[in-house]
């Protein structure tokens, strides 16, 4: 099986549909008309369960019996993909919209203040994105090149939705997107905390926090080697801290921006004793 197939059938099951159904529906789709014999034989589906898992998708509307032949051979034919797809999105629309005022009955009056981790770098992508799409009054982001690649679009539709940011760019920026600030000190921040890092609070009310450990890749740009821990919340004193991160780098931006000759004569060409927290007298 090729990592295309795997891919579909992995999706169709997400879609809802069991690991039989969907294998005979691919089986249908790439074959038809067909009879149950026949996808069983393309999709790997045993003889003993096509009849039930083919009658299952004639009554969902995924694939349909077409009039028998004189000698009674029964085939299927399977909606097509566009089809098949529409179908889906209209009844998740539907349960969604029913669903939603139900859930909303559940709820109860205290907030809820859990971090939820994200483990894996689609999690952190997902999220982040949704994250900023349902932004009402600001976006503060600090991140490295590679994270705002992925990021640009969201960013850049809720710059046009009128929506306050403040992005402090870890390098020196090619875009500008709202107020954009740049770290000067990427380097000795990646050798410090072994990797990048991805800091995001949207209105004052959810923070995401992601690390991306180093991998094969360094510091050039983001590779599946990379080790990816990630988490997010509403909890407000998680939410303050972020924040907090946020605009005290953006404070310092501007201070080394406006300042940089002051700031080298007292602290040092990368800061360094400006980051000796340790020592007072630094």
């Amino acid at each position: 099986m090729s990592r295309s197939q795997s891919r579909t059938l992995e999706l169709l099951q997400q879609l809802g549909c069991t690991a039989y159904e969907a294998k005979a529906y691919i089986a249908c789709l790439s074959c038809q008309p067909a009879t149950a014999y026949e996808i069983s034989k393309a999709s790997g589906v045993p003889s003993s369960k096509v009849y039930e898992t083919v009658n299952k998708l004639v009554a969902r509307g995924i694939i349909k019996p077409l009039p028998p032949e004189k000698n009674n051979r029964l085939e299927y034919v399977a909606l097509s993909g566009d089809d098949f797809l529409t179908e889906i999105q209209d009844i998740m629309l539907s349960r969604t919209k029913e669903l939603g005022p139900l859930l909303k009955n559940l709820n109860t009056d205290e907030p809820i203040s859990y971090i939820w981790p994200l483990s894996s770098h689609s999690q952190i992508q997902d999220k982040a994105k949704e994250i900023i799409h349902k932004a009402n009054i600001s976006v503060l982001i600090s991140a490295w090149k590679e994270e705002i690649d992925w990021l640009e679009a969201e960013l850049r539709e809720a710059e046009a939705r009128g929506i306050d940011i403040a992005l402090v760019h870890f390098g020196v920026p090619k875009i500008k997107i709202g107020a954009t600030y740049h770290h000067p000190i990427e380097n000795t921040i990646y050798d410090e905390k072994k990797g990048r890092g991805l800091t995001l609070v949207v209105d004052n009310e959810v923070v995401l926090l992601a690390h991306y450990g180093m991998g094969s890749s360094g510091i050039e740009k983001y590779d599946l080697e990379d080790k990816v821990d990630g988490a997010w919340s509403r909890n407000p004193s998680f939410v303050t801290v972020a924040e907090d991160y946020v605009k005290h780098d953006v404070y310092i931006t501007k201070v080394t921006r406006f300042l940089p000759k002051e700031m080298v004569e007292r602290f040092g060409p990368q800061y360094e004793k400006l980051r000796a927290v340790f020592d007072s007298e630094a």
